[in-house]
């Protein structure tokens, strides 16, 4: 089937007309390689994303990170974008500011009571489990911590690979405590330890149960406001996997460098594309968003 474009869908247009509250992937969808605003889609210096935050912010429309990145990072990042409210960590951390203090609330669905032990953070946890160590044991030479991404984390532990993901996810299943692995995207960079032929992606050692789409629906929840009135915009599997908790779901055109994501794309019917890759696509979106809520005014 061909791929949907947003600017070319009457159908997903229409649906964009109703969004109140866009959840936005930083990574690859919103930041150049890099991870800087200041830059297009390829790396060149630009202001074309910084500048469609500037009109989306100025709309007065809320906008809310959902990112693999820790909650130290995410707080001066939404800061910087002039933002307030963040899903961190995959999912496993959701943060709002109420207007004088902050709220974090730490998602663990399957957990037994009392873990994480008091005085013990959901990172420790998954720390004194021995994960990490048992798939480097079962991987040799295929799995290493992501660094320095991997740092100051207060509830998922962040890999870099190339095995294979159910087998890795049996390997956690044998482990008392319940967690899945969730597959972050490629990862493209040149130094590491690892002896991989093919692909590497990032991938977080989560709380089971925890993911981007869950941390949506309970953010929605919490906010009051049905899945028709969100957007979700991204470049990833984990973001395509989120669809069904908004009433669009959005990626820039770089997703498609994702092997076998473009057929996934077309299994979710309210899914399309943007043109432009990373910042560009996602200010090609912010475009287009603007405009369908003034036709719909």
């Amino acid at each position: 089937m061909p791929l949907a474009y947003l600017s070319e869908s009457p159908e997903h247009l229409e649906a964009l007309s109703r969004v109140d509250i866009l959840y936005t992937d930083l990574d690859g969808t919103l930041l150049a390689p890099g991870g800087t605003l200041l830059a297009d889609g390829e790396g060149a210096p630009a202001t074309t994303a910084a500048e469609a935050v500037v009109a989306v912010n100025r709309a007065g429309l809320p906008v809310v990170i959902v990112s693999g990145r820790s909650r130290l990072q995410l707080v001066e990042l939404a800061r910087i974008c002039g933002w307030n409210d963040f899903i961190a960590e995959a999912g496993a951390i959701r943060s709002r500011w109420t207007g004088t203090t902050r709220e974090l609330v730490f998602d663990t669905p399957y957990w037994p009571e009392g873990v994480p032990a008091e005085g013990r953070t959901v990172f420790e946890e998954i720390l004194a489990s021995g994960a990490y160590e048992t798939l480097v044991a079962a991987f040799p030479g295929q799995v290493e911590y992501h660094e320095p991404w991997h740092l100051h984390r207060d509830a998922t532990h962040v890999l870099r690979g190339c095995f294979d993901l159910a087998a890795a996810q049996a390997v956690l299943d044998a482990l008392e405590l319940p967690m899945d692995l969730v597959d972050n995207g490629l990862v493209r960079r040149r130094q590491h330890g690892l002896v991989c032929d093919g692909p590497i992606h990032a991938y977080h050692v989560v709380p089971k149960g925890v993911s981007k789409r869950r941390g949506i629906e309970l953010d929605l929840a919490d906010r009051g406001l049905a899945p028709h009135q969100a957007a979700i915009i991204g470049d990833a599997p984990t973001d395509l996997h989120s669809a069904g908790a908004v009433g669009l779901a959005v990626l820039v055109e770089n997703a498609l460098e994702v092997p076998g994501l473009a057929d996934e794309l077309s299994a979710h019917p309210n899914a399309v594309l943007v043109r432009g890759k990373r910042g560009d696509g996602w200010a090609e979106f912010a475009r287009l968003w603007l405009e369908a809520r003034q036709s719909r005014a």
